[in-house]
């Protein structure tokens, strides 16, 4: 089965993250998957299986501020130029390959519409597609406008075979929160979180770094970190306000973080012998379940990691133009599974004695079947071929 997987772009790691998660069970299923992915993202690609190619496509910059997204091409190109570039590179891809089954991931029509020209000629080849998403996915009104309209549900609708949703519908379900038509509805399968339960406990994690036993750890990140640094600079005073609560804090900023950011905070981590900076950390999930309190952005690919290890957090929705990581860090704290804590109380200060409270009275979530999606998506895509 050869099987293409697109995903944008993004500001993040978590688009990458989610598809790498999924390539990954497709590839340690056991049967023959031929995966090819298309894709502009330019970090985090080591994530993917070793076997998996990649076609890159001319990557963009964007940044979530109040301003707007200011999208613009790594490569100076403009956005119109960049987009028509990447929308042929794309349909020729996807004629020559012609995939079993094309997966797609967040954007039905690819950002800025280009998939479409590869998605309208394509789509008498006998391949399946498939619509994947990570469950919530903006406030009600934009996502019943981007994805719910009557327009948008149509082409959904002409276009893609089955949606899979990425949580678990004991958490979330998509037409409790959005106008999900009755066409669709039969073609919407919830795959759990994509991650498996994790297999380290705190005291097999700790051999496995190097950590000793009594020490007390505090692990924070931010995904990609992009746009970071205000948070980290609020972190971090909040914690020098309380260091007789822990030994250590380990920091990793996200290869996303600005370099002149990431240089400040190396060079504040050499005046506080309690902190250490890294930008980028393979066995985040690790560390994670050696840490006594993760701190951690409440994007939809960590909020999973935070489940499947089932460590003591504080999330921190830190979207500036959308609501969805606030929305799905709202549905796992009233089950009583994260402690979150609102942007702008990151900001003044106030996440202080959130974070006393979590270290002394911590989480020890339980989730295990809500996760195992990945493992799963072999047998979806058979089961859909079929």
């Amino acid at each position: 089965m050869r099987i293409a997987m697109y995903w944008h772009n993004g500001r993040s790691l978590g688009h990458t993250a989610e598809s790498a998660k999924v390539a990954h069970g497709l590839s340690d299923s056991g049967r023959e998957m031929h995966l090819s992915g298309l894709t502009g993202a330019y970090r985090g690609l080591d994530l993917l299986p070793s076997g998996m190619d990649v076609v890159k496509l001319p990557a963009f910059t964007n940044y979530d501020n109040v301003a707007g997204w200011g999208t613009r091409g790594r490569t100076a190109m403009e956005a119109g130029p960049l987009f028509r570039l990447r929308a042929e590179m794309a349909e020729v891809f996807l004629r020559h390959y012609a995939p079993d089954v094309f997966l797609v991931n967040h954007l039905p029509k690819g950002a800025e519409d280009e998939l479409v020209p590869a998605l309208t000629s394509t789509r008498g080849d006998g391949g399946r597609r498939v619509l994947t998403l990570r469950g919530v996915l903006f406030d009600a009104e934009k996502t019943n406008r981007e994805y719910f309209s009557e327009d948008s549900a149509r082409w959904i609708d002409r276009h893609f075979d089955a949606i899979h949703v990425h949580t678990h519908p004991e958490v979330f379900r998509l037409d409790d929160h959005y106008a999900v038509p009755d066409y669709l509805q039969g073609r919407i399968r919830y795959t759990g979180y994509l991650v498996d339960e994790f297999r380290l406990g705190k005291d097999a994690a700790r051999a496995e770094l190097g950590v000793d036993d009594g020490e007390r750890l505090v692990l924070a990140s931010m995904g990609g970190g992009q746009g970071a640094m205000p948070l980290w600079t609020a972190l971090i005073d909040a914690l020098a306000e309380r260091s007789a609560e822990f030994d250590r804090v380990r920091v990793v900023t996200g290869p996303y973080l600005e370099a002149a950011d990431a240089a400040a905070l190396r060079e504040r981590a050499e005046r506080l012998p309690w902190l250490e900076i890294v930008s980028y950390e393979p066995s985040m999930m690790t560390w994670m379940a050696a840490a006594d309190l993760f701190v951690g952005a409440a994007g939809a690919n960590m909020l999973s990691e935070v489940l499947a290890v089932g460590c003591n957090s504080v999330v921190v929705p830190r979207q500036v133009r959308e609501s969805e990581q606030r929305i799905h860090a709202r549905l796992l704290t009233d089950r009583g599974l994260v402690r979150m804590c609102e942007m702008p109380d990151v900001l003044s200060g106030a996440v202080g004695p959130l974070l006393t409270e979590a270290l002394r009275e911590p989480l020890s979530p339980k989730a295990g079947h809500l996760l195992g999606g990945a493992r799963h998506y072999a047998t979806l895509l058979g089961g859909a071929e079929a």
